[in-house]
């Protein structure tokens, strides 16, 4: 089979499943199943091996992160219903002042898009931004813009989110490497978008609906410690974990720390623990089975086109497509550490979910990693970064901060676009930065 018919097939099929989600609708999971029954058919794969691979692919790639998926929705939800979210955000204002509003905004966000999908922390908080942009005469151009984008980095590169977490299990990196890297780079990221919001001053008021809200003042709010322990002591357990067994390898504390500080004990800590914040109602049937079927519809699409990712993986490495397509990148002498950013911004791009950027950059690229020359945990960092790049009008939480910040969509392509855009560039180039000196 010539390399040419290869890269054809794979080019066709690829174009073929982006088509399917953006100009179809159809779910990306099915597009993506689609996809990869196409690729195998056209790259001559035996017809009664076509239903093993994919199931194999699926199972392969769900089985170390669905649990996980599943819990850090449950502590995202948990963290919203009870008022952490807006604690958190309380503290933050006292922290940073009057005079540094934005600051305090990203700041918080940056934490709250950790747990909490980045749509969702706008809807949570965009009232109490409102009433800080009319008592401060700022623009929500500014405020609304730093409420996402400080979410969107953390929803993109750190753990627990979906997409961090599929990424990193299609990878094979560790969530607590994830988690350490995602931090590293998301920190200056976030801190360059708020920079550039700081800049926006086109006058747009904040909707009137907000202004009169009294959330804020009738609901008790849990304390700050209570309201971020959920969030800090998973991570924690995460980093312990490889400290203790770096230090301690082969005892029995390493070996009880393997279990406790492995992902899917420490997210079940988180949520124990969060039942804290529920008060008197930990033993209802709202938070012991209603939030956990809420929680457990959120994770079913992140888990599910994740295993879908998968399965085109598999197809892409038995197929050696995954080779012509870095023989063909090392022929234009184009850096391969570029490539998982190049793939992911485009499918954001298209797609407008930096979610399904990451997770399906990360299918396409896993088997290229020798070839390419680049570790496991540098694309993680590429594809998480790279899919941040440019959010547009095709994005939900585009429309999300746009609408509820007053603004209109050419307001919103100089706000968020703009900002998530550098956001991204700057993630990248921290990215590339670290590969070029050998640290990851």
């Amino acid at each position: 089979m010539s390399t040419a018919y290869i890269l054809s097939i794979f080019t066709i099929v690829i174009i073929g499943m982006i088509l399917l989600i953006t100009k179809v609708k159809l779910h990306a999971a099915i597009s993506i199943l689609i996809a990869s029954i196409g690729l195998g058919i056209g790259l001559g794969t035996p017809w009664e091996e076509l239903e093993e691979t994919i199931n194999s692919g699926f199972a392969g790639t769900i089985k170390s992160i669905a649990i996980v998926i599943v819990l850090g929705c449950i502590l995202g939800k948990v963290l919203e219903e009870t008022g952490a979210a807006y604690q958190i955000t309380n503290y933050a204002l006292k922290l940073f002042g009057e005079k540094r509003v934005i600051w305090a905004i990203g700041f918080s966000s940056l934490i709250l898009g950790i747990p909490i999908w980045a749509d969702t922390v706008v809807i949570l908080l965009i009232p109490i931004v409102s009433l800080l942009a009319a008592k401060t005469g700022k623009s929500m151009m500014a405020y609304g813009t730093a409420l996402y984008l400080g979410a969107l980095v953390t929803a993109s590169l750190v753990p627990p989110t979906p997409g961090p977490i599929a990424a990193a299990g299609l990878l094979g990196v560790s969530l607590a490497d994830a988690i350490i890297w995602g931090l590293i780079v998301a920190i200056p990221s976030a801190f360059m978008a708020v920079l550039y919001c700081n800049t926006l001053d086109e006058k747009v008021l904040p909707k009137e609906e907000y202004l009169h809200t009294d959330i804020f003042l009738n609901k008790k709010l849990p304390s700050l410690a209570s309201s971020i322990s959920p969030i800090i002591l998973p991570l924690v357990l995460i980093i312990l974990n490889n400290i203790v067994n770096a230090l301690l390898p082969g005892t029995e504390v390493a070996n009880l720390f393997a279990f406790i500080g492995s992902p899917l004990a420490a997210l079940l800590t988180g949520c124990i623990f969060s039942l804290v914040l529920t008060g008197k109602e930990w033993k209802s049937k709202k938070v012991l089975n209603d939030w956990v079927e809420d929680s457990l519809r959120s994770a079913a699409m992140p888990i599910v086109v994740t295993g879908m990712g998968g399965v085109l993986a598999t197809f892409i490495k038995n197929s050696g497509v995954a080779e012509e397509i870095a023989e063909l990148v090392v022929s234009f002498n184009i850096p391969g550490i570029i490539i998982p950013i190049l793939i992911a911004a485009l499918i954001h791009v298209i797609t407008g979910s930096n979610a399904l950027g990451v997770m399906t950059a990360a299918a396409l690229v896993q088997p290229m990693l020798d070839s390419l020359n680049i570790s496991p945990l540098a694309a993680f960092l590429c594809c998480a970064t790279g899919a941040l790049m440019f959010k547009h009008t095709n994005s939900s939480g585009f429309w999300v901060t746009v609408t509820m910040s007053n603004m209109d969509a050419r307001q919103g392509l100089k706000s968020v676009g703009i900002a998530s855009t550098i956001a991204g560039l700057t993630g990248a180039i921290i990215t590339i930065i670290l590969y070029a000196a050998g640290i990851i």
